[in-house]
């Protein structure tokens, strides 16, 4: 009976620790326009590491590069993800004045761990070009 209780407290205890571990490795990335018909790109979490201990800072943690046209300009946007991440779940990103689906074109987005890559390693704006 004791081992039996003592087990019980192990995992009511340890348990959640392992549940509420994770770390975002991927996101997903969808262009829509809002109510006023301006183009916004949401991020929103998609892959995580369960393994992985959760992060508990609420900036420099992920990190997002993203190269568009806008109206035949090339154009690169660097963002820090974390904050909303960590207190809404998503990022909604805008991209340009009066932007809408049919005057955007998203090139490609980069997700990267800031906390994990070396400063000098951060893909650049450059990169876009």
């Amino acid at each position: 009976m004791k081992h039996t209780i003592k087990l019980f407290l192990l995992m009511l205890f340890v348990a959640p620790q392992f549940l509420s571990a994770q770390s975002i490795t991927n996101v997903k990335t969808l262009l829509i326009e809002n109510q006023y018909g301006n183009a916004r790109l949401m991020v929103t979490p998609n892959t995580y590491d369960m393994t992985a201990t959760k992060p508990t800072k609420l900036s420099g943690v992920y990190g997002l590069l993203v190269c568009y046209t806008y109206k035949g300009v090339k154009k690169a946007l660097h963002q820090d993800l974390t904050y909303d991440f960590a207190k809404k779940g998503e990022k909604e990103l805008f991209l340009g004045m009066s932007a809408t689906k049919a005057n955007i074109i998203i090139n490609s987005v980069l997700f990267y761990r800031r906390d994990l890559t070396a400063k000098n390693e951060y893909p650049k704006k450059t990169d876009c070009f």
